[in-house]
């Protein structure tokens, strides 16, 4: 279960400091008025008082005398009149408050138990009760009756309870985390119950910001590239969102640490909590490989405990609107030799996940549009044929089980991992959003005397996806940090792109220079011109003038590298002799065309599946540099 640890010394000035020690406060209580709770720490004096401070200004404060001291914990009694919230707990002594940490009340109410049943609650709006709620321990899926109450038979395997937030309804959040669960702590033998509250909201209009491939690991001045980045746009995104009076949310797609440095640079999830949590709105994860204890070997479930009791529930399902989200865990971590191993793992959905997918699907409306995130693709990137038509195959083991588990519903699936962008249309009812990182290429050539840009193995910008329902219509744009949403595309004047190893890596070998140039240190004086469309789609088109005669050029599509990615990665690390572990790789999402002459300008017109146009007026010649648009 989620706790904080140690004592905080917030106001120590004004209020002085207790030599109290090794607290562990659990991040939610579950109790009712009158019942006793025990904090552990060491420190305690008989004497102490409790004092529960609301997080929310201007509500009541309250005091509980300890009504039970020993070497190794204090024990107060709720006080009458508490109300479920969120409250920093001091203790105070003789004058002087110690902040002990910040935890969740959650008052219960009084239902009886039921035969066979050992989880049981209530879920309420406004004290009122709501029907109809499904809720799940990741395992059974059932239910509120008419008066907001479940029942469960759960082996409690997961160790927490959850609701799939129903439409018209929000769940407060702490930090970013979304309180939808509740962590269970007794076996299976023992009733416990778990009650949740909801607030109307109407979210029929909505946004979701999709993210991916964090990796913050204390390292290449990755988490002031994430605050002065991506943090910094989703604080003005907030506010824009606010104004327009339309709720947002967000959804990360996994690895959000980095598995090898929960323990070399000290930096796990926990760490990546506190990072995010300026943020006000709720986030909703799903965990990717990079977020399994590299301590376990060759057990999935206790790899994934961490996330388990930090971020939260690794499969479930969520309302916005007239959505059905679903997230799911695909990533089956192996890693055989522990902390020593190679982090292996398994792209696949095992058979109990697959089982609580389709109960879960059962209870939600074949004409709802249903989004469902998970880490690792369910296509591999595509490729090009001899007539320049995408095409993939499954990248996921037993994909076959997981799509048919989705027929009958209208399904976009969300992807990350790979850090760069496709798309892929497998019918009218399956399409899949790969999504580039949030990190590009592991946060590299944003650092210091790097490219001083923010670019994926792609070329796409580091970004997210944003998508926008109103009703049942579902929208979407990919959007680069720091650049306008209208920034879809990027061009490059081939004639212009013929790298020279002294220019930018005169130590390199020759080899390796020409084997990472990926064909750039050869000359191309064919005026040709290389357009990379970050988000393109079947549904797209792409349309060139050459303004020099005001002629529609051909356009070919074409699967090539990158040329900015490939000196601003690429030629820095031989430069640097650093390790190449990132490397340009091949995109689909490239198109060429060859214009009249050397200087002749182009307008390109890119048009996206909603009809969006993004145009650009490209001069020539145009130069390749790390700032180029």
């Amino acid at each position: 279960m989620a706790q904080s640890t140690g004592c905080s010394k917030e106001d120590s000035e004004e209020h002085g400091i207790l030599d109290i020690s090794d607290v562990v406060l659990l991040d939610q209580i579950y109790t009712s008025i009158g019942s006793e709770v025990s904090i552990s720490g060491r420190g305690f004096e008989s004497g102490d008082v409790v004092v529960l401070r609301p997080v929310l200004t201007g509500s009541a404060e309250y005091t509980a005398p300890a009504v039970l001291v020993t070497s190794t914990e204090i024990v107060f009694v709720v006080p009458d009149g508490l109300t479920s919230g969120e409250y920093k707990v001091y203790v105070s002594r003789n004058g002087q408050n110690l902040l002990l940490g910040r935890t969740t009340f959650n008052l219960l109410s009084d239902i009886p138990d039921k035969a066979g049943m050992n989880i049981k609650g209530t879920v309420t709006c406004n004290g009122e009760p709501v029907a109809g709620v499904v809720v799940s321990d990741g395992s059974e899926v059932t239910r509120t009756d008419a008066e907001g109450i479940y029942y469960l038979a759960s082996d409690k395997k997961n160790g927490y309870v959850f609701i799939s937030v129903p439409s018209g309804y929000e769940v407060d959040h702490s930090g970013t985390t979304p309180r939808f669960f509740g962590y269970l702590n007794q076996s299976a033998s023992t009733v416990e119950q778990r009650d949740f509250a909801l607030a109307k909201c109407d979210n029929s209009h909505h946004r979701i910001v999709v993210f991916t491939d964090v990796h913050l690991a204390r390292r290449v001045s990755d988490r002031s590239q994430f605050q002065s980045g991506f943090l910094r746009e989703m604080t003005d995104y907030l506010k824009s969102c606010r104004a327009d009076n339309i709720p947002v949310y967000g959804i990360a797609l996994g690895d959000l640490a980095w598995d090898q440095y929960w323990y070399e640079n000290d930096y796990d999830l926990n760490d990546y909590q506190n990072d995010l949590k300026s943020l006000d709105f709720p986030v909703f994860s799903a965990p990717g490989n990079h977020d399994n204890d590299p301590t376990v070997a060759n057990d999935d479930f206790a790899a994934a405990g961490p996330f388990r009791q930090i971020i939260g529930p690794t499969d479930f399902s969520f309302n916005i609107g007239n959505v059905h989200y679903i997230l799911l865990d695909n990533v089956v971590y192996e890693n055989p030799n522990g902390i020593d191993g190679t982090h292996s793992y398994s792209v696949r959905l095992t058979d109990e996940k697959l089982e609580w997918l389709r109960k879960d699907l059962a209870t939600v409306d074949k004409q709802t549009p249903v989004f469902v995130g998970m880490h690792v693709p369910l296509h591999k990137t595509p490729t090009l044929d001899d007539t320049g038509r995408t095409t993939t195959s499954y990248n996921m083991e037993d994909a076959e089980r997981f799509v048919e588990c989705l027929e009958g519903y209208d399904v976009n699936i969300l992807t990350g991992h790979t850090h760069y962008n496709f798309n892929i249309t497998k019918s009218e009812r399956l399409r899949e959003h790969n999504i580039a990182a949030v990190c590009a290429t592991w946060w590299w050539t944003g650092h210091t005397d790097y490219a001083g840009n923010h670019i994926c193995r792609d070329g796409s910008p580091g970004g997210y996806k944003i998508f926008e329902a109103t009703g049942s219509d579902v929208r979407w744009y990919y959007k680069s940090i720091g650049k306008d949403a209208g920034y879809q595309f990027r061009t490059y004047d081939l004639n212009e792109c013929l790298l020279e190893k002294s220019d930018f890596c005169p130590s390199a070998s020759d080899s390796d220079f020409a084997k990472y140039a990926f064909g750039y240190d050869r000359a191309n004086d064919n005026n040709e011109v290389l357009i990379n469309v970050f988000d393109w789609a079947d549904d797209w088109k792409i349309e060139v003038t050459d303004l020099s005669d005001d002629s529609s050029l051909a356009v070919q599509r074409v699967r090539t590298h990158d040329p900015l990615h490939v000196i601003s990665y690429n030629m820095r690390k031989l430069d640097k002799k650093s390790a190449m572990t990132f490397p340009t790789s091949y995109s689909a999402h490239m198109f060429k065309v060859k214009a009249r002459t050397a200087s002749s300008s182009l307008r390109i017109v890119v048009t996206d599946g909603f009809e969006n146009h993004y145009e650009q007026i490209m001069e020539r010649p145009k130069a390749l540099s790390f700032a180029m648009e």
